[in-house]
């Protein structure tokens, strides 16, 4: 009787074990030999000097990154934690370029909805923000010029913020409340296509803004942010008025009988 031939393993096991070797094999490749190693640190950015800052702070000790690392090691979460360092830097993206041997990073800048005047900024050297997430924060005058000189922000053109009156202790003593209600002056604005210039926060019922829309520039005051989208319409309606053409100044705290100069 002829005995029938059986492979010593199943086919599946033998596909299974020869995808694993093959697995462990591309990880120790990537990962720990030196055939895919990062042979350049690429900064995108226009400043030599936004760079030469950046790749400072990447090569302090111990070095996040360097010449000669497996690319496929190269820790994102790493690099983001140490340029954050750097107090205007938000996040980063990183791209591996395997077969060049090049890392790229490109610096993503935090995003303030508004600039602290220098009168309430905490010292002459520092600039104060309001950050989306209502946070004030303050960056060293240097850095603050240097990212809007290189193009990396437009921290520049962001409307300023004057704290007066209640509020004339400084920007980190202000709540939450009128933090939100600047906020949602600056969002409702923005939609309705006015350039915020100045706003300027003596109570949360005085609130006023410099403004412009359509080649005007407006004084305009709101009172509080209550019926805020009624006082924008009543706004624009004023606007399109012949009658009002040069006219500057706009009261609106009680936008059922504005005021217009």
């Amino acid at each position: 009787m002829k005995r029938k031939f059986q492979l010593p393993f199943r086919l599946p096991k033998l596909a299974l074990l020869l995808s694993t070797a093959i697995l462990v094999g591309l990880a120790y490749l990537l990962g720990w030999s030196k055939v895919f190693v990062v042979e350049n640190i690429v900064i995108q950015t226009q400043s030599k000097e936004v760079s030469q800052e950046v790749k400072a702070k990447l090569a302090e000790s111990p070095a996040v990154v360097r010449i000669g690392d497996p690319l496929a090691r190269v820790d994102r979460r790493a690099i983001a934690s140490r340029l954050r360092e750097l107090l205007w830097v938000e996040n980063i993206k990183l791209d591996r370029r395997m077969f060049a041997g090049e890392v790229r990073i490109s610096v993503i800048p935090r995003e303030p909805i508004a600039r602290i005047t220098t009168s309430t900024s905490a010292t002459v050297d520092s600039v104060g923000f309001l950050g989306a997430d209502l946070e004030i924060f303050y960056l060293p005058r240097s850095a603050v010029d240097k990212a809007i000189s290189s193009g990396e922000t437009d921290w520049g053109a962001i409307p300023e913020i004057s704290f007066l009156g209640e509020f004339q202790g400084g920007a980190n003593e202000t709540n939450d409340a009128i933090r939100k209600d600047i906020r949602n002056l600056l969002q409702s604005l923005s939609k309705s296509e006015f350039d915020v210039k100045q706003v300027v926060a003596q109570s949360p019922t005085e609130l006023s803004t410099k403004a412009s829309k359509s080649g005007k520039t407006l004084d305009i005051f709101w009172g509080s942010v209550n019926e805020l989208s009624l006082k924008i319409e009543v706004l624009d309606r004023l606007l399109a008025l012949n009658e009002n053409k040069r006219a500057r100044y706009f009261n609106l705290s009680n936008p059922v009988s504005p005021i217009v100069k």
